[in-house]
């Protein structure tokens, strides 16, 4: 049982957060804050902006119910909870989680947070009913079977299976608390385009496709933020980023690479923060298609794949190459001793041979650089491919939509892992309800949606362990896809600013993570 207070957690965070430090006072005239992005979520709806563009902005405008805290070992990459918007939480049983909401945290409007909120947040009407204001809640959300607001400050959560995950789920993407009467009053399309959250800051303006421009909100609840203004400015091109990083035209620039560090590193004033995030890049298999229903075609494509010269050659080494479809951070059910991935061009060729491919053209669907160093990424399987007789080429089109239409073979796609727990995302993404078997024709064994349902309610320990590494194993013979590496997120900054990047794909721009020197 789990029981938190608010006072035991902020003294401890007090501690911990010397960054803060070094801050402009409280009378001082705050700083801007200018941040070249790659990229805009086309909505700031919180669920529906969940993406490797859209994550970095909502985690500065809203906050989750639980919050895990990423620097509690001083890594970035801890997974300790705690509180936020819930002061407290308390499991009950294998299916239930109380949570008592914290005093006085307002919204950007003024409305102070109350169960009620927080029990829309995350209702049948939002997220995971049969028709959700916002269809991609279920995805995100747990098997809930209710979410009850028992009082003003306290909210019950039951779940129809067991779940062990819940507090975590609860500290995840799908936990971005949102005010019901304003929500109910505008709906997620409009809400989407004008924002309102408890975060550090509040929106100013949104430009889709252009910019974001936020201000700080001096009622913030963990104390008032160091920037007076955040504007997340799209500068497409890398190498443009980079440059208005040293020309003083930003301040953070992301999504940068490898091969930008040189020029970094020549300069005083400017250098780059990274960190490996809890995301791996993936190739999909369009499992139904005629060249690729044969599942030896698919293990094939996979051997061939060289991911340390991929990793060397456009990462500097510096992307994380993975023994399977997991992290460190799923703690117990980790297996560090898994082999990892193989490459084994001879083996491929054989079983290219066997599928009885006949050299028909095979077609990878991309966007443009939509994620960092995919274009050449892909070139670099092509060429592997090749290798070993397989006919495949690259089509870059302009939208999504052209990606999935008919006629889609291979496509790219990444895979955030939600929560450090292995409900996430092997056993969401490309079980039951997930996109690989819903859109991609993967016709999933049995064994592989039941060990997932399995591994998604039991709690942490050496059965969950032995049962994830069953359903990776299921995985890996029936190749609906390939990972490839965990990318690193490679920041541009201006020395003089203290923050940290986290292992996870969003920014963390709140006072105990931003000051600024002088």
């Amino acid at each position: 049982m789990l029981d938190l207070s608010r006072r035991s957690f902020m003294a401890g965070s007090a501690a911990a957060a010397t960054l803060a430090a070094t801050g402009v006072s409280a009378q001082a005239k705050r700083p801007e804050l200018r941040i070249a992005v790659q990229g805009l979520p086309v909505t700031l709806e919180p669920v529906n902006a969940i993406s490797n563009v859209g994550n970095r902005i909502s985690n500065a405008i809203f906050d989750t119910l639980i919050r895990r805290d990423f620097f509690a070992d001083g890594s970035g990459s801890a997974t300790a909870l705690v509180p936020a918007i819930a002061k407290s939480w308390k499991r009950e049983d294998a299916r239930t989680v109380t949570v008592t909401i914290a005093d006085g945290i307002k919204f950007h409007n003024g409305d102070v947070v109350t169960a009620k909120d927080v029990a829309f947040t995350f209702s049948a009407d939002r997220a995971w009913g049969a028709k959700p204001m916002v269809p991609r809640g279920p995805l995100f959300s747990a098997n809930f079977e209710s979410v009850e607001a028992i009082d003003d400050k306290t909210v019950r959560f039951k779940t129809k299976a067991d779940d062990f995950s819940l507090e975590k789920r609860l500290a995840s993407w799908i936990s971005w608390v949102v005010p019901e009467k304003l929500y109910r009053e505008q709906g997620p399309e409009a809400f989407g385009l004008k924002p309102v959250g408890t975060g550090p800051y509040k929106l100013v303006e949104f430009i889709p496709g252009d910019r974001v421009v936020l201000e700080a909100f001096d009622d913030y609840y963990l104390g008032r933020p160091t920037a007076s203004r955040v504007t997340f400015q799209v500068v497409p091109e890398v190498a443009t980023r980079a440059a208005g990083l040293i020309s003083g035209d930003y301040d953070i620039v992301c999504a940068l690479t490898p091969d930008n560090l040189p020029l970094l590193a020549s300069q005083s004033h400017v250098e780059a923060r990274s960190s490996q995030i809890e995301n791996v890049h993936l190739v999909v298999y369009q499992s139904d298609a005629p060249a690729l229903s044969d599942k030896r075609m698919r293990q094939a494509l996979n051997l061939s794949i060289d991911r340390d010269l991929i990793n060397k050659t456009l990462w500097g080494g510096l992307a994380g190459i993975t023994n399977g479809f997991q992290i460190p951070q799923y703690g117990v059910v980790y297996d560090p001793k898994r082999p990892g991935f193989k490459h084994d061009p001879a083996a491929a060729r054989e079983l290219v041979k066997a599928a009885g491919y006949k050299g028909e053209p095979i077609t990878f669907r991309t966007l443009n650089d939509y994620y960092v160093n995919s274009n050449a990424a892909i070139q670099m399987m092509l060429e592997m491919w090749k290798a070993v007789g397989i006919n495949a080429r690259m089509e870059i089109l302009d939208q999504w939509s052209q990606v999935l239409a008919p006629g889609l073979q291979i496509r790219n796609w990444s895979n955030g892992f939600q929560m450090p727990d292995a409900a996430t995302p092997l056993p969401s993404d490309w079980g039951p309800k997930g996109s690989v078997q819903t859109v991609h024709g993967w016709k999933a064994p049995q064994a592989f949606n039941d060990l997932a349902a399995q591994v998604a309610s039991m709690p942490d320990g050496d059965d969950r362990r032995g049962a994830f590494q069953r359903l990776l194993d299921i995985w890996e013979d029936e190749a609906p896809g390939a990972v490839l590496y965990r990318p690193v997120e490679i920041y541009g900054i201006r020395r003089d600013i203290n923050w940290k990047p986290v292992s996870f794909e969003f920014m963390d721009l709140r006072p105990y993570n931003l000051s600024f020197a002088g």
